[in-house]
């Protein structure tokens, strides 16, 4: 046992040493959620992968131990299924091309640890970290347990505690790990938080010197254009322009509101609000939009949905949504709506069959000056993700380029029902 111990440090290293590396390239480029570089956080697990197999450690005729488990486990959780994947059958080929005897085993033992990482990654990014350690743990030493179970059958007692020792530093380091990638996407959270936050902040500061300065002429201009409209000297064509004019002023009027949304503070009381009343009002309330563009409205909203909230503000975010999903189809389209309570929170659901988002354009959702629409301004989602970030909630968007989109809003429950 001693005798392998620098054996053992050194795949402690190899493992360790890459995902530091990665972490702090990751940290300073703020490349995590980047696709390219996914592609080369799975090179790297794969590198990771070919060296802890190339210099097992030997403890019984028969048995090798090695981290191979670590960077598979990473590569199923935190890349992908197909990538994971990916990285099994090259573990493979890698056993075959050392003469593994045992590899049609190892297929049928890998291939139901791609099954159960199936099944676990579904639920896995919900997950809290805690959970996530413990449900990774129960995994590995489930693996452990077969390892031994077959170690007892081939009567190899005495080595059943020195696989134990090796499987507890395997363990440990893949803890470290993912603590390591884990708290490396709460720091790029952060970083980019904070770039959104010194975002709204100069909007902020801009909204609020420039946008009174710039109402009082504009209420000057519309005053004069009023006047000159009821002049009957002027002809229709005149008079059509006219209208235009009073058209993009009021359109002018709207964006300033929006900016100076970003830069008031919210400084209102919460109470009581009925999603149930206040989502169907605003349903109605779109109903000449959307017969307009003969877009069919379905909707599911159960009853005495309550939050804690601002009906105002509230009542802001869906039309916001509502009209973005109205804007983004053609005649004919669908838009679903639904609203109903799971797990101690509201849920509401707005789906479109418009012509949906690339993922770069979904990453880019949400933030100031950005828009898919061509004379959006980007700024009408931005205040709908401030309020639903003020309401403690949260909101996630679905989209696939030619299928459409669906927001997803979860509120908590009103604390007092």
């Amino acid at each position: 046992m001693l005798e392998n111990i620098g054996h053992i440090l050194y795949h402690v290293l190899i493992v360790i040493f890459p995902i530091l590396v990665f972490y702090f390239l990751a940290i300073l480029k703020n490349i995590y959620s980047s696709k390219s570089h996914r592609g080369k956080l799975l090179g790297m697990v794969i590198i990771i992968l070919l060296l802890t197999m190339s210099f097992p450690v030997s403890y019984v005729n028969g048995f090798e131990y090695d981290f191979r488990l670590i960077p598979i486990i990473v590569a199923f959780m935190y890349i992908g299924m197909i990538p994971g994947i990916i990285t099994v059958i090259i573990m493979l080929f890698y056993l075959y091309y050392l003469d593994e005897i045992n590899l049609l085993i190892l297929f049928i033992n890998y291939s139901i640890i791609t099954v159960i990482f199936y099944y676990l990654r579904k639920k896995f990014k919900l997950l809290s970290l805690k959970k996530k350690l413990l449900s990774i743990s129960a995994v590995y030493w489930l693996i452990t347990l077969t390892r031994s179970i077959t170690m007892i059958k081939r009567e190899q007692l005495d080595y059943i505690l020195t696989v134990f020792i090796f499987s507890l530093i395997t363990w440990f380091t893949l803890m470290l790990v993912f603590l390591l990638i884990e708290n490396l996407k709460q720091q790029l959270f952060l970083q980019r938080e904070l770039k959104r936050s010194e975002k709204l902040n100069v909007i902020s500061q801009l909204a609020a010197s420039v946008a009174h300065e710039v109402r009082n002429p504009m209420t000057t201009i519309n005053g004069f254009l009023q006047l000159i409209k009821r002049d009957e000297n002027i002809t229709d064509t005149q008079r059509n322009y006219i209208d235009i004019s009073l058209g993009e002023l009021t359109r002018a009027q709207d964006i300033i509101n929006d900016y100076l949304s970003l830069a008031r503070p919210n400084n209102s009381s919460f109470q009581m609000v009925n999603i149930s009343e206040e989502l169907t009002k605003t349903i109605e309330l779109m109903t000449s939009y959307t017969n307009l563009q003969n877009i069919e409205v379905v909707s599911r909203i159960e009853d005495n949905l309550y939050i804690n909230g601002n009906t105002d503000e509230v009542k802001q975010v869906f039309i916001n949504i509502l009209k973005n999903g109205i804007e983004a189809m053609e005649s004919n389209g669908k838009l679903e709506i639904q609203a109903y309570a799971a797990s101690k929170k509201v849920i509401i659901k707005i789906a479109d069959n418009g012509e949906g988002m690339t993922k770069s354009q979904l990453s880019r959702i949400g933030t100031p000056f950005y828009s898919t629409k061509e004379k959006g301004t980007g700024i009408g989602l931005t205040i709908s993700f401030q309020i639903i970030e003020q309401l403690k909630g949260k909101i996630n968007i679905k989209s696939e380029y030619g299928m459409g989109t669906t927001f997803i809003i979860e509120l908590p429950f009103y604390e007092g029902m």
